[in-house]
C-alpha cells in the first residue's frame, strides 16, 4: 500500500540512513576525534609560546624652527604625515631592519629541551657562545644542533649534516670548532680558578641544550614576517607590534626600530645640509684665492704706478660697471645650478639621490616645486619596490609620472637657460658698452680699475656665501627629527600560538576524518540492516526477515532447536506472509535464491519448507544447487543419488525422494554433482519434474544457485508461482538491490525479498526475551499477514 504523504519539514525516513550512519560510526567518531585530541595537547606541548610587544611612533613632530622651513622645503624635505603608507613599507624594508639586525648581534637561538616541551632562553646560564653563522655551511642554518656538557674536558654536538649524515663531535671548551660545516665557540662562564663539584658536572650533564644559528638574511626575513605596521585612523600615528618566541626580543627589536628610523628621517636633511655646505666651501676657496691674486696685483701696480683720481662721471661708470659685472656672476653662477639640476634629471628612475644644492640661489618657486615633485615621486618608487616588482601596476604608474615630471623640468630647464643666456648677453653688452666709455683713461689707470673693480664684484659674492653657509650650519644644527617615539616598546602579552584552538582543530580534524570514512562506507560499503531499509532500498515486495542465528552451523533447522525461539518465529511469521502472498492453487511452487552465496538461502528454504510442514500440508524440498549443494547437509542426509540422477534418466522421482526430519517434508537431494548442471536445468525433464511435483505435493521448495554467479534460478522462475530471493545484512547493500531488480527487469521476472541475518539492538533483545516469557513472540517483518490480523490459512497449534 503506498506510504502516507506528508507535508512535514524534515523527513525522518531521509534522515534514518544519516542516524543509522552515526551509530554504526559512533566508536569510531570517538576514537578519531579522542586520537586528535590527544595529539593535538601533545603538539601544544612542544609549541613555543609567541611574545609580542608594541611601540607607537608619532610622524612629523613639527619641531623645525622658522628659519629652516624656506631652506628644508627647498631641498624636498619628505611629509611624512602625508605618505603613512610609505613610511609604513619603509618601516619593514630590508635595508632598515638590517641596520637593526646589525645593532641587535643575535645569531644564535637557545633552547632547554626537555621531555615534552622545549623552552627558549636568553642564554645558557653556564655557557658562553660565539658564531659566526657566515662560515656555516648553508643547510645548517637555522637546524637544530643539540649540545651536552660532557665535563670539563668539552662538550659534543649532534646534527645532520646538509648530506644527511647524523654527525656527533666532541669539542673542548673556549676554542673554536674545527669542522668545516661549523664555526662557533663555546666556553665555561665559571672562573678558571674556580672549581664545581661532581654534582654540578652531574647537572650540567643531564641538561639537553640547543641553539640554532642565523645569518644576516635569515635574521632580517625573521623580523619582517614578525613586524606588523598599522596607521591608526585619521591620526599620523604607527602602531608597530613585533612577535618572537623568546620574550625580551619583540621589545628590544622595537626599541632599536624607532630609534635608527628616527635617525632615518633625518639623514636626508642632514645630507642636504651638507651638500649645501660643501658647494659654498668650495665657492669660498675659489674666491679666497682669487681675491688674494688681485690684491697683490693692485698693491704692486699702485706700488709702481701714480694714484688714481677719477672725475665724478667716470667714477659713476666704474660703480655701474662693477654692479653689472656683479650680476653677471651671479646668472653664471645660475646658469651652473641649471647645470646640476641637468645632471640629476638624466637619472634614471630607480636613482634614489637627494636633489642638487646649488639650485637654491634660484629664486624660481615653480622649479623648486617641480623639483620637489620628482624627488617625492623617486621617493615612492624607491618604497614601492620593496613590496612590488618593477613589473607591477603600481611602478609602472610611478614611472610614467616621473618621465611626464621629468620632460616637464626639462623644457624648464631649458626655457630658464635660453632666458638667463639672454640676460647675459645684455648684461655683457652694456658692460662692454661702460668699459668702451673708459677708454679714454690712461692704459695705466685703465688696469687699476678693472683689478679694483674685480676684487669689489668678488668679495660682494664672497660676503654672500659667508651668509649662505652660515645659515646653512645654523640650520643643520636645529634640524629635529620628524618622527617622535610617543609610547616605548612594551612587552604585551603570549599572542600565540592559539593552544585551544590547536587541540580543537586536531580534535575536529580527528572528526572529520572519521565523517568522511563514514560517509565512504555509507557511500560504497553500507549494508541493509532492517525491514525498512530494505523495503526503501526497493520496488519489490519484501516478505519478511529472519534474524541472527547463533547455532546454524551445529542446529540449521531452527524449528528443530528452539521452537519458541525468535528465529523459528521468524521462519512462522514468513510462512503466514507467504500464505497471504500466494494465491489460492492447489499445489505451490517456490523458488529461493540470492544474489551472492553465502547469503542463506539453503538456510532459509529447509527452515521455510519445516514450518509449511508443521500445518500438515505436504512439502517437497528439492535442492536444484547441483553446483554447491547443501540441503542434505541441513537435513542429515546423504547425497549419492538425487536431482542430478533423476534429470540425467538414471532414477526416478520415488527413488530419490526421501522423508525429511518434519512429519509430511520430502526431500530431494542434489545428487553427485554433474559437469553440465546447467544444461540439464534448461532440458525438457525438468519440465517434466516440475509438472510431477505439482501433482503430488501442495508446496514445492526449490533451493537454487545464486543469481549472480548461475543462470540457473532465472531459468527456473519462469515456471515457479513465487521467486523469493534472500539476502544478506553482511552482504546486501543498496547497489546489489538494483542490481539484482535490474537483472529481474531485464528477464521480465518478479520476486519477493527475505532479508537474512538481522541483528537486535540490546532494547529489542530485552523486549523479546520480555515476549516470550509471557508467550508472545511476534517475529519479524510485517507480523502476522502483512497486518491483516494474527494467524492465516490454516494457521497451526502452537506447536506449529
Amino acid at each position: 500500500m503506498p506510504e502516507p504523504t506528508s507535508n512535514a519539514l524534515i523527513n525522518w525516513n531521509d534522515l534514518r540512513p544519516y542516524l543509522k550512519m552515526a551509530a554504526q560510526n559512533a566508536w569510531l567518531f570517538l576514537l578519531l576525534a579522542a586520537t586528535g585530541y590527544v595529539m593535538g595537547t601533545l603538539i601544544t606541548k612542544r609549541q613555543l609560546d609567541v611574545h609580542s610587544a608594541t611601540s607607537e611612533i608619532l610622524l612629523e613632530s613639527q619641531e623645525t624652527f622658522d628659519y629652516q622651513a624656506q631652506m628644508l622645503g627647498a631641498i624636498g624635505a619628505r611629509s611624512l604625515s602625508s605618505n603613512v603608507p610609505n613610511q609604513s613599507r619603509i618601516l619593514r624594508s630590508y635595508d632598515l631592519i638590517g641596520r637593526v639586525v646589525d645593532t641587535m648581534n643575535e645569531p644564535l637561538d637557545f633552547f632547554f629541551v626537555g621531555r615534552l616541551r622545549t623552552t627558549q632562553v636568553e642564554r645558557f646560564t653556564h655557557l658562553s657562545i660565539e658564531a659566526d653563522p657566515e662560515l656555516f655551511a648553508a643547510g645548517l642554518l637555522g637546524q637544530n644542533l643539540d649540545l651536552r656538557i660532557l665535563g670539563p674536558s668539552g662538550y659534543e654536538l649532534t646534527y645532520d649534516n646538509p648530506t644527511g649524515e647524523h654527525v656527533k663531535v666532541q669539542f673542548p671548551f673556549g676554542v673554536w670548532t674545527e669542522s668545516g660545516d661549523l664555526a662557533l665557540k663555546v666556553s665555561l662562564n665559571h672562573p678558571s680558578d674556580q672549581v664545581l663539584s661532581e654534582a654540578e658536572w652531574d647537572s650540567m650533564r643531564e641538561q639537553h641544550l640547543r641553539i640554532r644559528a642565523f645569518n644576516r638574511d635569515q635574521r632580517i626575513q625573521q623580523f619582517r614576517s614578525a613586524l606588523a605596521v598599522k596607521a591608526v585612523d585619521r591620526t599620523s600615528i604607527l602602531q608597530l607590534e613585533a612577535s618572537s618566541t623568546l620574550a625580551s626580543r619583540p621589545a628590544a627589536f622595537l626599541d632599536a626600530l624607532s630609534h635608527i628610523y628616527i635617525e632615518y628621517t633625518q639623514e636626508a636633511r642632514f645630507e642636504a645640509s651638507r651638500r649645501t655646505e660643501e658647494f659654498i666651501d668650495r665657492q669660498l676657496d675659489e674666491l679666497t684665492s682669487m681675491m688674494d691674486s688681485l690684491e697683490q696685483q693692485v698693491d704692486l701696480f699702485k706700488a709702481d704706478n701714480e694714484i688714481l683720481d677719477l672725475t665724478r662721471e667716470e667714477t659713476e661708470f666704474f660703480n655701474t660697471l662693477i654692479t653689472m659685472e656683479s650680476q653677471l656672476r651671479e646668472l653664471d653662477l645660475r646658469l651652473d645650478a641649471m647645470g646640476s639640476l641637468r645632471s640629476f634629471l638624466a637619472a634614471g628612475s630607480g636613482e634614489f639621490g637627494l636633489p642638487p644644492t646649488t639650485y637654491l640661489f634660484s629664486e624660481d618657486p615653480l622649479l623648486v616645486q617641480q623639483v620637489n615633485q620628482l624627488f617625492m615621486l623617486r621617493s615612492e618608487r624607491a618604497s614601492a619596490l620593496i613590496d612590488v616588482t618593477e613589473d607591477s601596476y603600481q611602478v609602472r604608474r610611478l614611472d610614467s609620472s616621473l618621465s611626464s615630471t621629468r620632460s616637464t623640468i626639462s623644457r624648464y630647464i631649458r626655457d630658464t637657460e635660453l632666458a638667463l643666456q639672454d640676460q647675459r648677453s645684455d648684461l655683457q653688452r652694456q658692460i662692454t658698452s661702460l668699459e668702451s666709455r673708459l677708454q679714454g683713461l690712461p692704459a695705466t689707470q685703465r688696469d687699476i680699475l678693472s683689478m679694483e673693480r674685480k676684487l669689489q664684484v668678488n668679495e660682494g659674492l664672497y660676503i654672500f656665501l659667508l651668509e649662505s653657509k652660515a645659515s646653512t650650519i645654523i640650520s643643520r644644527a636645529g634640524i629635529a627629527p620628524e618622527a617622535t617615539i610617543i609610547e616605548a616598546a612594551r612587552y604585551d602579552r603570549v599572542i600565540g600560538p592559539n593552544k585551544s584552538r590547536t587541540v580543537l582543530t586536531w580534535a575536529g580534524g580527528g572528526f572529520a576524518l572519521a565523517l568522511l570514512i563514514a560517509l565512504v562506507r555509507m557511500a560504497f560499503f553500507e549494508r541493509i540492516q532492517t525491514i525498512v531499509e530494505l523495503r526503501d532500498s526497493t520496488n519489490l515486495p519484501v516478505l519478511g526477515g529472519i534474524p541472527h542465528y547463533d547455532d546454524i552451523e551445529e542446529h540449521p533447522l531452527s524449528i528443530l532447536n528452539d521452537s519458541r525461539s525468535a528465529v523459528t518465529e521468524a521462519f512462522r511469521s514468513l510462512r503466514a506472509n507467504l500464505q497471504y502472498m500466494l494465491t489460492r492453487s492447489e499445489s505451490k511452487l517456490l523458488l529461493i535464491s540470492s544474489l551472492h552465496p553465502g547469503e542463506g538461502k539453503s538456510f532459509t528454504s529447509s527452515n521455510l519448507a519445516a514450518v509449511l510442514a508443521k500445518t500438515g500440508k505436504s512439502v517437497a524440498l528439492i535442492d536444484f544447487d547441483m553446483h554447491k549443494p547443501k540441503v542434505h547437509k541441513n537435513m542429515g542426509l546423504d547425497n549419492k543419488k538425487g536431482l542430478s540422477t533423476v534429470l540425467i534418466g538414471r532414477a526416478q522421482l520415488d527413488d530419490v525422494l526421501r522423508p525429511g526430519p518434519v512429519e509430511n517434508l520430502s526431500v530431494c537431494t542434489a545428487g553427485p554433482v554433474p559437469p553440465n548442471a546447467s544444461e540439464l536445468v534448461m532440458g525438457d525433464q525438468t519440465l517434466e519434474l516440475l509438472k510431477e511435483l505439482r501433482s503430488r505435493f501442495d508446496f514445492i521448495l526449490l533451493d537454487t544457485p545464486p543469481i549472480l554467479l548461475i543462470s540457473d534460478a532465472l531459468i527456473l522462475m519462469q515456471h515457479v508461482d513465487a521467486g523469493l530471493l534472500v539476502t544478506n545484512t553482511e552482504k546486501s547493500s543498496k547497489r546489489s538491490i538494483n542490481h539484482l531488480e535490474s537483472v529481474l527487469a531485464q528477464n521480465q521476472l518478479s520476486a519477493s525479498f527475505i532479508l537474512n541475518n538481522i541483528r537486535m539492538n540490546r532494547w529489542q533483545r530485552v523486549y523479546s526475551k520480555y515476549a516470550y516469557k509471557y508467550g508472545y513472540g511476534y517475529g519479524y517483518g510485517y507480523g502476522y499477514g502483512y497486518g491483516y490480523g494474527s494467524g492465516g490459512y490454516g494457521e497451526p497449534s502452537e506447536e506449529a
